[in-house]
């Protein structure tokens, strides 16, 4: 019957406007978020601006817009609630957060000075963990690991599997000296990417492994 049609027809308009309506609702919605991730970052990109320039401000006493050693460590001091880093923490962070700019000069420019606090903030929540398995496996107290040190640790981290001593060995020398003078052995700054790079390793072999028995 005509009214039937006629109402199916109404029906199918209604749906319409009302896509239609919902369309724009969902547009109006995914342009509201994108200003305001637009204006969040801007607002997270201005309180940065002003984090570092008070961090220059307060610490960069030789006033040529960046950080040598000494001005860094007071910083990694305060950050660290008036513990004092070590040098060797010092020099790792100076020499990670320095090569963010692709151009190493020893010092911590204005740009690389995010780089330097996530490093900080990083290794002083690993540091607890970092000085446990250090302080265990240096049992000389040469507070480096060397070679027999390393493997035994990288034994307990294979499940009691002792690594051919040329995986130490590969270890070893990629992590010892990544971003200070080499020592022979690994250091407290250093384990952190000694574990990483013995996992990689383990993943790598594991994958190999798989991919032979298929």
């Amino acid at each position: 019957p005509p009214s039937t049609t006629m109402a199916h027809v109404a029906a199918v308009h209604a749906g319409l406007r009302a896509a239609r309506k919902n369309h724009a609702s969902q547009q109006r919605k995914d342009f509201y978020d994108q200003q305001k991730n637009f204006w969040d970052n801007i607002q997270k990109q201005a309180e940065m601006n002003q984090m570092i320039n008070d961090i220059l401000r307060k610490y960069d006493v030789t006033h040529n817009k960046a950080l040598n050693k000494d001005e860094l460590a007071s910083l990694l001091q305060d950050l660290s609630k008036g513990e004092k880093p070590t040098e060797e923490e010092v020099l790792w962070v100076l020499r990670t957060a320095d090569r963010e700019d692709n151009s190493i000069n020893d010092m911590i420019n204005r740009d690389e000075i995010p780089a330097a606090l996530d490093l900080w903030n990083s290794y002083e929540k690993a540091k607890p963990f970092i000085n446990k398995m250090f302080d265990k496996y240096d049992t000389n107290h040469s507070n480096k690991l060397e070679f027999g040190q390393l493997k035994r640790m990288l034994t307990d981290l294979n499940d009691g599997h002792e690594p051919h001593d040329e995986e130490v060995k590969m270890v070893l020398d990629m992590a010892d000296g990544e971003v200070a003078q080499k020592t022979g052995g690994i250091n407290r700054t250093e384990l952190q990417g000694a574990m990483t790079i013995w996992y990689m390793h383990v993943d790598e072999q594991a994958s190999k492994s798989k991919c032979c028995v298929q």
